[in-house]
């Protein structure tokens, strides 16, 4: 009996969210490959800066300047450069931290420099 050809379905089905798990992988792999997004990198001394970084989920650079601090309402979250402390618990760098609530919280740089981190999650408009 030949093998008969069946056309996949006109329309796919829409995929489910990623799960946590699914995000803090993709997090640890955008923030192993710098050369994807170090470019976007700005560094404002007058305040915080958001920049989207182009990935296949909602993720971003949150860059705090020296004794400043930033509201976010990232899931997910991992420094990449400087020293940062999110409600008061340090980020380490290449570790993720899961945030665990959608409640906003606040990152501060807490070093003499910048910090940089990169998170994932539905971004606030209204923060920086």
């Amino acid at each position: 009996m030949p093998l008969m050809h069946v056309p996949p379905p006109a329309g796919r089905p829409p995929r489910p969210p990623a799960t946590t798990g699914q995000l803090a992988a993709g997090l640890s792999i955008l923030a192993a490959a710098p050369q994807r997004w170090w470019d976007l990198v700005r560094f404002n001394p007058d305040g915080p800066a958001r920049i989207p970084v182009p990935a296949p989920f909602e993720a971003w650079l949150l860059i705090i300047p020296p004794g400043h601090k930033a509201a976010c309402r990232c899931d997910l979250a991992t420094l990449v450069a400087g020293e940062a402390d999110a409600d008061c618990t340090r980020l380490r760098q290449g570790r993720v931290r899961v945030q665990g609530s959608a409640a906003e919280h606040v990152h501060a740089s807490v070093g003499h420099g910048y910090s940089v981190s990169l998170h994932v999650g539905q971004p606030d408009p209204a923060s920086p």
